[in-house]
């Protein structure tokens, strides 16, 4: 019984890491009304310098909607909206997201990107200020009461645009 302790020790080590590695570990970030978060895109991004991830608007099981920054970017109590940025500037793109509608981008359906822009009502976190990014919506919505001390899921490492 002894020589299996070993065994079973390294097993459930593995199983441990290897449930953390595909499900994620919880980090700190901002649980939205609208029901995405704002936090890391993963841990580790081997795509940028410094393999330091983007913050980026995200599901509760850690995918992110976009595939790294935004700006400008702004969260409200329906719909996360702003210009997403790609490594190519070619690729940028404005976006919408509310939950019932999901995904909207702006030259694929104008007229319900307009609408959704529209209706969603004061930007969470940007102190009147317009054009900032993500970086600065969490920050400042971190300091409110009510998004303290937060976390959700977040991938241990993505490589580029994580799988979007």
């Amino acid at each position: 019984m002894d020589s299996f302790r070993p065994l079973l020790a390294i097993g459930t080590l593995s199983a441990v890491l290897a449930l953390g590695f595909f499900c994620g570990v919880p980090t700190h970030c901002v649980q939205l009304p609208n029901g995405l978060n704002i936090g890391k895109q993963a841990l580790i991004d081997l795509s940028r310098p410094y393999f330091r991830p983007d913050i980026v608007p995200k599901f509760d099981n850690g995918k992110s909607l976009l595939p790294g920054d935004a700006w400008p970017f702004y969260a409200t109590e329906t719909t996360v909206y702003g210009l997403a940025l790609e490594a190519d500037p070619d690729n940028d793109f404005w976006f919408a997201w509310r939950e019932d509608t999901g995904l909207v981008l702006k030259v694929e359906n104008a007229a319900l990107y307009e609408e959704l822009i529209s209706e969603a009502g004061t930007p969470l976190g940007n102190k009147g200020v317009r054009g900032v990014d993500s970086h600065i919506v969490m920050m400042e919505l971190q300091r409110r009461p009510e998004y303290v001390n937060q976390t959700c899921r977040t991938r241990w490492i993505v490589v580029g645009t994580g799988d979007l």
